[in-house]
């Protein structure tokens, strides 16, 4: 491994923690988003959490698109060994200004795809939300970081770990037994984001 990319794993290493100033305001933008199953809502819902994730972290908010599309995969013995649920990547700098790309677009772009890749459901509310908080880690990395290739490391997961244990927490008892949900929620059911945090604490 090369010397700067030897430096950027231990540094992702190191860094275990995601502080979010306003965990509330985030539990709410993500239970509007797991309400929600259409590409073009998740774009828009997505698009709000994110925003309210990058404000609070001091990161600049990145671009999201949401293909209704089934997500590219791989099968061997035909079965599905491997698929691709989402992926971030960086624009080249703005020669003008390279804080953001040409145009004036955000440097940062995530992408999710909406439906399984074999046959093309709708992928879980809470499958979607953890690819969307997962790629958001990779934003934080290179913004907040200055880690532009972000690597999985063992520091890498505990971030997405911090990350949303700060969002359960800031649900406070709605998302532990369904009671009803701060004022700017909106009324119904809270089981989805409660079915992420015990697929995630695996990680």
């Amino acid at each position: 491994m090369a010397r700067t990319r030897r430096a950027d794993y231990q540094r992702s290493n190191r860094v275990r923690t995601l502080p979010l100033s306003d965990p509330e305001q985030a539990a709410i933008a993500a239970h509007r988003l797991v309400q929600t199953r259409d590409a073009i809502g998740r774009r828009a819902l997505a698009s709000e959490l994110l925003r309210v994730l990058s404000a609070q972290t001091g990161v600049p908010a990145p671009d999201l698109v949401v293909p209704d599309e089934h997500q590219p995969h791989r099968r061997s013995g035909g079965r599905i060994v491997y698929s691709l649920q989402g992926d971030y990547r960086r624009r080249a700098p703005s020669a003008d200004d390279p804080t953001v790309a040409r145009g004036g677009r955000p440097l940062g772009r995530i992408r999710v795809l909406n439906r399984t890749p074999a046959r093309g459901d709708v992928v879980r509310p809470s499958a979607f939300l953890n690819t969307l908080l997962h790629e958001f880690c990779h934003h934080y990395d290179a913004e907040r970081l200055g880690i532009l290739h972000s690597f999985h490391t063992s520091g890498f997961y505990a971030r997405i770990r911090h990350l949303r244990d700060q969002i359960e927490a800031g649900a406070g008892d709605g998302l532990e037994d369904g009671a009803a949900a701060p004022a700017a929620f909106e009324p119904g059911p809270l089981p989805l984001l409660e079915r992420l945090w015990s697929i995630i604490l695996g990680l």
